[in-house]
């Protein structure tokens, strides 16, 4: 292992999420958003605020919006049908499976920039009490990187088979499509990134990004 990495997950691609919702039969659209002060002011229509267009889909009784903001897409909840801590559960089960459909699509994503850039990549999904994992094995030499994510949403990568400082690179698709400039990220480094060596496929991989 050359380094691990922990962070919370953050939906920054907005293709990517529509995609997720839409495997989980969300029946997501881009919609034009109006924010009401009240149910009674929505039925009504009235003094609606607009708040542009939102990617909006439902299940289990919930509408989820996600707002554009500088850390990421934000989940918002909405229902008349739920209540109390009935809808909490409700809440964090739908927002667990968006993340678990979502870090899916950004593995899948990540494996095809492999292949664009001409090396092999294919993924794997287990699932442990920990949480959901998804393995990417890519290039040559048994390289690979784990992700894992946990009940409450934190990300850890661990990546295997490469030497060196190249093993950043590795991560880098990834992590640009779950975190944020602004994510708190931890990492933990092993004696194989301190080795002085560069990972030519790697290399090709950075260069083509």
């Amino acid at each position: 292992m050359s380094h691990c990495t922990t962070y919370p997950m953050v939906f920054q691609d907005k293709c990517l999420l529509f995609k997720a919702m839409r495997d989980l039969e969300m029946e997501p659209e881009n919609v034009a958003w109006e924010m009401y002060g009240s149910s009674l002011l929505k039925g009504l229509g009235i003094g609606g605020e607009s708040i542009g267009k939102l990617l909006t889909g439902s299940k289990y009784g919930l509408n989820l919006t996600f707002e554009e903001t500088e850390q990421g897409l934000q989940p918002m909840f909405e229902t008349d049908a739920l209540f109390g801590e009935e809808r909490a559960i409700v809440e964090e089960r739908l927002l667990s499976e968006v993340e678990t459909a979502y870090l899916r699509c950004a593995v899948e994503e990540t494996a095809k920039k492999y292949r664009e850039s001409g090396l092999f990549a294919e993924v794997r999904e287990k699932r442990t009490e920990e949480g959901v994992s998804f393995v990417l094995k890519f290039g040559t030499g048994n390289k690979s990187v784990t992700v894992t994510k946990s009940p409450d949403g934190v990300i850890e990568e661990t990546v295997q088979g490469v030497m060196g400082r190249s093993c950043t690179d590795a991560t880098a698709p990834l992590e640009r499509l779950l975190s944020s400039a602004n994510t708190p990220v931890e990492r933990t480094w092993t004696p194989a990134y301190q080795a002085n060596v560069e990972d030519r496929e790697l290399k090709v991989l950075r260069l083509t990004r």
